[in-house]
C-alpha cells in the first residue's frame, strides 16, 4: 500500500465515495449524486488509490466501479468545492496529471464499470478505462469535451480508438453526441445492457463469477491481452508463453485437471 495511507486499514478514509468488499468482490461508488458525481480532487485521489488497494489485497479479486444516483460520474467538478487536505505524493508531483489512467491496465484484477447513469468528460474516460462495461439501460456515453473546446483528455483520445474504430472514435469526439445503452453495447462502447434496476445484481453476478474463478490465470489473461495490443504476434507468443510456464504450476490448474477427471464442478483457490 502507499506509505501516505499505511496508517489505514484497507478501504478507510475515502472520501465522496462508499467503499464496500464482500466475497472478493469490492465495490467502489462515487458517492456525489447532488453533482452527478462530478470529479472532486478527492475522489480522483480516491480512485487513485482504490487501484493501488485492490492490486495489493489478495483477497481482493475484482473491482467494480459505479455511481450514487442518477449518474455515473459528469465528469470534472468545474466548481471545484470539494478539497482533499492529503498533501500530493512525490509520485503524484513526478507523474502526468491523467498517468494514473494506465493503472486501470497494469493493475492485475478485472475492473468492472456498472454505468447507472450518465458518463460524461471526465466519467466517459473513466467508464472506458475499465475492463468491461455494463450498462444500465437508462446509462448514456457523451465525450463532451469539444463541447467546451477542451481537448479530450484522460486518455480517452487512446482509449476510444480500440473499442469502436479510428473514425467513429473522431466522430464521438467531434460532434460530442450522447450514446445510449442500446448503441454503445451495438458499437463495442459496452458490453451489455441491462435493465436499469437490476444493473448491480447482474454486475455483481459476473463479478462474484469471476472472483470464484482461478484468479492467477484470469489475471494473468488480462495481462496478456494488453500486452498483444502494442507488439507483433511473434513477440506476444513468446510473452504469452512464459505466461503459461507460470500458470502451469499453480495449485488451480492441478484442480482443474482433478475436477475435469472426476466429473465435477472445480473449486478454486487462487493459488
Amino acid at each position: 500500500m502507499s506509505r501516505r495511507f499505511a496508517h489505514l486499514t484497507p478501504y478507510e478514509g475515502y472520501e465522496d465515495a462508499i467503499v464496500e468488499k464482500k466475497d472478493g468482490v469490492v465495490t467502489f461508488t462515487l458517492n456525489r449524486p447532488e453533482k452527478l458525481n462530478a470529479l472532486s480532487p478527492a475522489l480522483r485521489l480516491g480512485l487513485k488509490r482504490i487501484l493501488e488497494d485492490v492490486n495489493d489485497d489478495d483477497d481482493a479479486k475484482v473491482l467494480v466501479l459505479t455511481g450514487a444516483g442518477r449518474g455515473f460520474c459528469s465528469g470534472a467538478d468545474m466548481v471545484g468545492q470539494s478539497h482533499s487536505d492529503v498533501p500530493p505524493s512525490r509520485q503524484d508531483i513526478e507523474e502526468s496529471r491523467f498517468g494514473w489512467i494506465g493503472r486501470f491496465r497494469s493493475m492485475r484484477k478485472p475492473v468492472l464499470a456498472a454505468v447507472n447513469g450518465v458518463a460524461a468528460g471526465g466519467g466517459f474516460s473513466l467508464a472506458l478505462a475499465c475492463d468491461v462495461r455494463i450498462a444500465s439501460d437508462q446509462a448514456r456515453f457523451v465525450s463532451a469535451f469539444i463541447r467546451r473546446a477542451i481537448l479530450p483528455d484522460q486518455s480517452s483520445t487512446w482509449l476510444l480508438p480500440h473499442l469502436v474504430g479510428t473514425s467513429r472514435a473522431l466522430l464521438m469526439h467531434w460532434l460530442s453526441d450522447e450514446v445510449k445503452a442500446e448503441e454503445a453495447v451495438r458499437i463495442g462502447l459496452a458490453d451489455m445492457v441491462v435493465p436499469h434496476d437490476q444493473l448491480m445484481a447482474r454486475t455483481m453476478e459476473l463479478a462474484t463469477r469471476l472472483a470464484s474463478g482461478p484468479s492467477i490465470t484470469i489475471e494473468l489473461t488480462k495481462q496478456a491481452v494488453y500486452h498483444a495490443m502494442g507488439v507483433s504476434l511473434e513477440t506476444h507468443a513468446e510473452y504469452e508463453e512464459n505466461l503459461l510456464n507460470k500458470v502451469h504450476h499453480t495449485e488451480d490448474v492441478k484442480e482443474g485437471r482433478l475436477a475435469f477427471r472426476e466429473k465435477r464442478k472445480p473449486v478454486f483457490k487462487g493459488r
